[in-house]
């Protein structure tokens, strides 16, 4: 009777322990899950070099080793708002270029993306690309790099938005995870069964579109498209196994980043949408003015009221960098009607 007793005690343990254990292992991924995206969340900000150049191929530097979450590693994915500590407003530049004739640009646009950040509770990040070794590529390659470092300094980063310098946040109030990242927003808001676009196809259109049913949970990479291809200038990319490899492909020297690419990154990201429906997959189309505006253009394309950004694309072809950016910069947050839908 006592070894029978004893048996069914020690059963009883291991059932307890089992379940106990089980309980506690689902606690932190529930509470991950359905946190509330305003939580506030004391973070410490990253230690950023500036200014010490990276020798050597920039992959075999530790900034590139980022981790991946278990979340993240598989072929399901995962879908869930991410909370506003987790998000990350990347500007990645050396403040040069184009944007050398707007006087002071890059402190002028970074300290008023500082203050957005601190608005919603997001983080703001600069890392000046001028440190990256990419050989002979064209320097907007850099801004990839910039994307894996950001993660890389970020551990508990969810999403990056990266952000060129030209770029000026027009909405103070926009909620980045209401309307653009939260799945609900992702699947309201990405454009279905739409043509990618090649500008140097013009006259012979690829037929190939994005798909018509996706899931959310496979949605990595948030862009937009003109009305010639993808537009690089604001994106988003999501802390996944997939980010990682699209970002290793893009900047694999003997593949992409060291061809002949008149577009340089973006061209990159275009290729590997048209080439593989698995990058199609993953790389979620939004209508341009999501988080893309530019200063001229239709309804469909060119900046209206309560927008959250314009971009300055294209200024230098007639050297109105500087005009573009004064006019825009003067109407930062404005409330009155200024160019409303409809507006030539």
């Amino acid at each position: 009777m006592r070894p029978r007793r004893a048996i069914v005690l020690a059963l009883a343990a291991c059932a307890f322990v089992v379940v106990l254990f089980k309980f506690f292992g689902d606690v932190p991924i529930d509470y991950y899950r359905n946190y509330s995206p305003a939580e506030a969340i004391a973070i410490a900000p990253p230690e950023v070099d500036n200014t010490t150049p990276q020798p050597g191929y920039f992959k075999f530097q530790p900034e590139w080793n980022w981790e991946v979450p278990a979340s993240g590693k598989g072929w399901n994915g995962y879908a869930k708002p991410p909370r506003n500590s987790d998000i990350v407003v990347l500007t990645a530049s050396d403040g040069g270029g184009h944007n050398a004739a707007i006087p002071n640009v890059l402190e002028r646009v970074l300290e008023d993306r500082q203050k957005y950040c601190d608005r919603h509770g997001y983080r703001s990040l600069w890392l000046n690309t001028s440190r990256y070794d990419i050989g002979e590529a064209h320097r907007t390659w850099s801004k990839i790099p910039a994307v894996a470092e950001a993660f890389y300094l970020n551990p508990s980063a969810e999403w990056i938005w990266l952000l060129d310098t030209d770029i000026i946040l027009m909405n103070p109030d926009y909620d980045l995870v209401d309307k653009i990242l939260s799945p609900d927003a992702i699947k309201d808001g990405l454009m279905r069964n739409t043509p990618i676009l090649d500008g140097q196809l013009r006259d012979n259109p690829t037929g190939i579109n994005t798909p018509q049913d996706f899931r959310v949970e496979d949605i990595d990479i948030l862009i937009t498209q003109d009305h010639q291809s993808v537009n690089t200038g604001s994106m988003f990319f999501r802390r996944t196994a997939f980010t990682r490899w699209l970002l290793e492909m893009m900047t694999d020297y003997t593949l992409l980043m060291g061809q002949d690419h008149g577009g340089a990154e973006q061209d990159a990201v275009k290729h590997l949408m048209l080439e593989h429906e698995l990058v199609r997959n993953h790389v979620g189309v939004y209508p341009q003015r999501q988080f893309n505006s530019y200063v001229q253009g239709g309804d469909n394309m060119g900046y209206r009221d309560g927008d959250l950004a314009v971009h300055l694309a294209g200024c230098w072809v007639g050297g109105k960098c500087h005009e573009w950016f004064e006019e825009f910069w003067g109407k930062k947050g404005h409330k009155d009607e200024w160019r409303p839908v409809g507006h030539r």
